[in-house]
């Protein structure tokens, strides 16, 4: 029986699943953090050994007996973050060939119907990524705006952060924004709010303030403009970034799908999605976002199969995925 391995790593948890050719899933498993950046090369290497052995174990295999593994990890940002990990999954001895990329590219490949495409991730940071069909690949540098990436939830806190500024100044209108934060930090008004923010929280890391974004989720839905301008900044800034992958990578004039995915796309916004496929249609006119609804790791394990060889059964994919989605999320678990 053929087998392969697939793994997610991020800065909360670590998944892994182990899959045969057909797309049936064999066992799964969860670790801690597998961000060499945040838990330190041994750290990451343990939370992938740990998901991994756990996969195996449920799969009743044993290591060596796989033909083929991907691990998608948070943190492989540079061509030498790849010597780093290989240093240490190589020894782990998974059997058969392995390959080691940016989760971007796993989550791409959980949403797509086909090997290539476009993926936007907007949650605790933001990145954009691609493949074409001749297997080419990009990434935007996924390290804030300063480095050119714009339309994470910390960037959509700042935005409400400075909505509810300028209505405090009178620059802008009122929103009910300003009620929102004031709430969830536990004050009364926003003089206070903001007093607290400039002298003790000026980049908004504070728990009670830390993500606002469901917050502009809901005051969108409530009908207040400016949630709903903020909002459409971060779509049009996403599907910007969704476009320059597909002009790095040639596909203007070539249908794909533009997979989003992370936190901000959970709950699902129009005025989000419409700005986002206005931008990213700029430039590639037959795009089409697609919000991801499907574990991360699936992409991991149909890229390990893809890379044992030859063909994907026509099956594999959405078998997978169901089984994937039914394991973590039917379960509980986070993904």
């Amino acid at each position: 029986m053929s087998a392969v391995l697939g793994v997610d790593g991020g800065g909360r948890k670590t998944y892994a699943i182990v899959a045969d050719g057909s797309g049936a899933l064999l066992g799964a498993g969860v670790g801690g953090s597998s961000n060499w950046e945040t838990a330190g090369l041994e750290g990451a290497c343990e939370a992938v050994a740990t998901s991994a052995d756990a996969a195996l174990e449920a799969a009743g295999l044993r290591r060596g007996a796989l033909d083929a593994s991907v691990f998608g990890l948070a943190g492989v940002d540079w061509p030498s973050d790849l010597g780093l990990l290989e240093g240490v999954i190589a020894p782990l001895g998974f059997g058969g060939p392995h390959r080691i990329v940016n989760d971007a590219f796993v989550a791409l490949r959980a949403g797509t119907t086909q090997p290539w495409g476009a993926v936007v991730i907007s949650g605790t940071g933001t990145v954009a990524a691609g493949r074409n069909p001749a297997g080419d690949e990009f990434r935007t540098i996924g390290e804030g705006r300063v480095f050119g990436d714009f339309g994470s939830e910390f960037d959509v806190s700042e935005l409400a952060v400075r909505a509810v500024a300028d209505a405090y100044t009178g620059r802008g209108p009122s929103t009910m924004l300003t009620e929102l934060i004031c709430d969830r930090a536990g004050v009364d008004t926003a003089s206070t709010l903001l007093e607290r923010l400039s002298r003790q929280d000026t980049r908004l890391r504070s728990p009670e303030v830390a993500n606002m974004a469901p917050l502009v989720l809901v005051a969108t839905e409530r009908g207040d403009l400016v949630a709903r301008t903020i909002l459409e900044q971060i779509g049009s800034s996403l599907g910007d970034a969704a476009g320059l992958v597909a002009s790095r990578l040639e596909m203007q004039d070539v249908e794909f799908e533009v997979v989003c995915a992370g936190n901000l796309f959970r709950t699902p916004n129009r005025y989000l999605m419409d700005q986002l496929e206005l931008g990213v249609r700029r430039t590639a006119p037959r795009a089409r976002p697609e919000v991801l609804n499907t574990p991360p790791v699936v992409g991991a394990g149909l890229m390990a199969l893809e890379l044992a060889g030859p063909t994907i059964g026509a099956g594999a994919s959405p078998r997978l995925a169901s089984a994937a989605a039914n394991h973590f999320w039917g379960g509980g678990e986070d993904a």
